[in-house]
């Protein structure tokens, strides 16, 4: 439960209105209803005798609205008396001979909704009847929140999860009583006081910069749906809940309701369970020369989802049914029959688990040892499945006798594959009609067909090209998308869409879907990765066919990119191959036990995990090179003292210190961010080469001690330079091309990245030696602000 204890928005009804009158005058009669009946085609006028029938009929609840015709013998005053404290909701209006102002001030104040002229009611109907269903409607929606109202009080009464609602500054205004059960406190005694009152102290800071963040900017920093945090009890000792938040304005009040459930039962469940399994490591069991269980043990019972005597009353074929049929079968029983110790990995169908068997026979039968390495097996098959999703993309993108629409469709086909989901489609975004089309499709939904167009607001794509991250739906009915137009119109289950930009414009988006909800959870990190680079890719084909200069300049950094990647990427995709064979073959006598079998496939596993880091490295350098190359449009004036000193601190220094010997005030016109990744990258370069160099000569210490990196100042720009060995000068021009680098474990990207940034701010850069024949990066022709008179 997340919403607020009370009907945000209270039913509307078309059921008939009633509207009671009293009045002797037939005539007048009939023009009241007349005048409703116009207007409201549910109303009925019912002609009321006198005051006291009146009074018995609002206080029955037999009418919506009263209207008291005009009678210089009536009280009205003394009847409004008498109808207020029958009930305080019902709308009543006063009718007067004419404009009588004590008569309708007398009215009013005795509680009278309205008071006008009756010959106004049939010279302007239709504005009395307006005022009539207005009132009648709102006395209705007061009703409908006492009611609601009343009813969440029954039902959070009676809960076993607590209920706090706070106001917009934090005061509590209500708590259910079960809050006194969780955390100790009155829930009557709570209301008025801060909210911080159920926070831990260690907590309290935190929380409220969160909330104040939030009101201010509506960012929330933690996942309201469900998070798990601590309450303060009583006491003062912490109680472990979890917590779902809702917001929602009321009677124009901001409140923020919280429902609090205790983990304690739920946490000592948890810490029982650790320990068990802490003690049990493996599955065992005992099998007969029938393949009748004569032995299971605790894991062995939880793994095959029996109790222990059911199994021992039967045989390995009926807890396994698929036994007989699988490869494993076979290896068992050559192994009974030659008494010889054998090890195998299989999937089991029906227990949805890989397994790596030792088994060990002897006269009468065979003991197994059974190692759940279903994790183990999944993670082999997915770094299986990214190396070829990377070398497809790498084979798409590198295609050079193909369409830019044949290389998309592959691109959809890839997706489809490797993200397991049926709809592949490229949209185009028109931001001036708000409008989505689908341009290339792979996907059987009728509405996602090329050529097929709706509102911008109707598609999920209306979110993805508002950030620059990936949009990402995993389960949409459970992530709250009913009701959503998109969801409505598409009844997508599962998303994951990226924008495509074409000169830093919305051009369209690269998206891929089901109409079922996704398994096994949401996207992984690779996945991600992958969708974020077919985007990418898209964005760069895109561009390059709009423009004959675009195509020319998109196609040089194409060719940059193959070059890149064929070079740099190839090898490590190479080795994760290589590697990843050797390990699912198995490779090498693991002896009886399989352990040497099993260190060797660990060992092929982990060479293949660095051959991966080292592509995640190279891809993330890559992208970084990619973004470089737009020119700055729009500068700030940014102190290079400051964006250094930042920069320095993002860097693992190993120890080398930063000498500056810029101004305070020194300021350029600069990226702040861009300037930022370009000290960075020229710091990194520092330590990785110049450093390295000096422990290599250094046998006597840390050469860390004495290596400084210094950032000056020059007449028309700033430096950069280290105390190291600095670079050769027939190297120096080779430094800035991209992919060259003297590091082993090195992308040779750092140095192309902070050319591509220099000369995106039009700016000239150039390596030279450095005072104490270190290397020194000058950058020249850079535009700086006057110093202030008072530096």
């Amino acid at each position: 439960m997340t919403d607020v204890p009370a009907a945000m928005t209270p039913e509307s009804t078309d059921r008939p209105l009633t509207v009671g009158y009293v009045e002797t005058s037939p005539p007048t009669t009939e023009a009241v209803r007349r005048a409703l009946r116009d207007r409201i085609d549910r109303v009925t006028v019912e002609p009321l005798s006198d005051g006291a029938q009146a009074v018995d009929s609002a206080a029955a609840g037999t009418i919506d609205c009263l209207v008291i015709g005009a009678d210089p013998a009536r009280d009205v005053t003394e009847l409004l008396e008498r109808i207020r404290t029958a009930t305080e909701r019902l709308p009543v209006f006063v009718l007067t001979d004419g404009r009588d102002e004590p008569v309708a001030s007398a009215a009013l104040e005795a509680g009278a909704t309205g008071c006008l002229p009756a010959a106004s009611v049939t010279a302007a109907g239709d504005r009395f009847a307006i005022r009539v269903e207005r009132e009648v409607e709102r006395a209705t929606e007061r009703r409908e929140l006492e009611t609601n109202g009343a009813r969440f009080r029954a039902f959070t009464e009676n809960a076993s999860f607590g209920v706090v609602t706070a106001a917009a500054d934090g005061t509590i205004q209500y708590a259910s009583d079960a809050v006194e059960t969780l955390l100790g406190y009155d829930p009557e005694g709570v209301i008025g006081e801060p909210l911080t009152t159920l926070i831990p102290a260690d907590y309290r800071d935190d929380h409220l910069a969160a909330f104040a963040r939030y009101r201010e900017t509506g960012d929330r920093q933690l996942e309201w749906d469900w998070i798990e945090l601590p309450g303060r009890h009583a006491d003062g000792h912490e109680v472990p809940l979890g917590i779902s938040f809702g917001e929602a304005v009321v009677d124009g009040d901001h409140l923020f309701t919280a429902v609090l459930r205790d983990l304690s039962d739920l946490r000592a469940l948890e810490r029982e369970r650790e320990t068990i399994l802490d003690r049990i490591a493996d599955a065992f069991v005992s099998l007969d020369e029938d393949w009748t269980f004569t032995y299971v043990n605790d894991r062995a019972v939880e793994l095959l989802g029996r109790s222990r005597e059911v199994l021992l009353d039967e045989g390995l074929r009926t807890a396994v049914p698929e036994f007989a049929e699988t490869d494993a079968a076979r290896q068992l029983e050559e192994a009974f029959e030659t008494q010889s110790a054998t090890t195998f990995t299989d999937f089991f169908p029906s227990l949805g688990c890989w397994f790596e068997v030792r088994a060990y026979p002897a006269d009468d039968g065979v003991s197994l040892f059974l190692t759940d390495v279903t994790d183990q097996m999944r993670a082999e098959q997915n770094l299986e499945a990214s190396v070829t999703a990377l070398e497809s993309l790498y084979d798409i993108s590198t295609r050079p006798d193909a369409s830019r629409e044949s290389k998309v469709d592959d691109l959809l086909a890839l997706g489809q594959e490797y993200l397991d989901l049926p709809y592949a489609f490229l949209t185009r975004i028109d931001t001036d009609d708000l409008t989505q089309t689908v341009v290339q499709s792979r996907s059987s939904h009728p509405q996602l067909q090329p050529g097929d167009s709706c509102p911008l607001s109707q598609a999920y794509c209306r979110k993805t090209i508002k950030t620059d991250e990936l949009v990402t739906v995993a389960d949409a009915p459970d992530e709250g998308w009913i009701g959503d137009p998109a969801y409505e119109t598409f009844e997508l289950g599962s998303y994951i869409g990226a924008k495509v930009t074409t000169n830093g414009e919305i051009w369209g988006t690269l998206c891929f879907a089901s109409s079922e909800p996704r398994s096994g959870g949401g996207f992984s990190e690779t996945e991600r990765t992958l969708v974020k680079l077919m985007a990418k890719w898209v964005s760069y084909e895109t561009e390059r066919a709009r423009s004959r200069a675009a195509l020319e300049q998109q196609n040089a950094r194409l060719q940059e990119f193959a070059s890149v990647v064929s070079h740099d990427l190839r090898n490590p995709l190479n080795v994760a191959q290589g590697t990843l064979e050797l390990a699912l073959d198995g490779g090498g006598d693991g002896g009886e036990d399989g352990n040497g079998n099993e260190r060797e496939r660990e060992s092929r596993l982990e060479e293949c995990q660095r051959a991966l880091d080292r592509m995640a490295r190279l891809i993330e350098d890559l992208l970084a090179l990619a973004e470089q190359g737009a020119t700055v449009s729009d500068p700030n004036t940014v102190a290079v003292a400051d964006v250094a000193t930042k920069s320095w601190a993002m860097v693992e220094t190993d120890g080398a210190a930063l000498a500056l010997e810029v101004p305070g005030d020194y300021r350029i016109r600069a990226d702040p961010d861009r300037l930022q990744q370009l000290f960075e990258n020229l710091f990194r370069n520092a330590i990785d080469h110049g450093l390295a160099g000096e422990e290599d000569a250094d046998t006597t210490g840390d050469a860390s001690d004495d290596f400084t990196v210094t950032v000056g100042t020059l007449e028309d720009g700033f430096y950069v330079e280290d105390t190291g060995e600095g670079i050769p000068a027939d190297e120096r021009e080779q430094v800035f091309d991209t992919g060259y680098t003297t590091a082993t474990d090195g992308t040779g990207f750092g140095l192309s990245i902070v050319n591509r940034i220099a000369q995106a701010h039009g700016w000239d850069v150039e390596v030279t030696g450095g005072r104490t024949g270190g290397a020194r990066f000058e950058l020249t022709d850079v535009p700086h602000s006057e110093r202030s008179e008072s530096a």
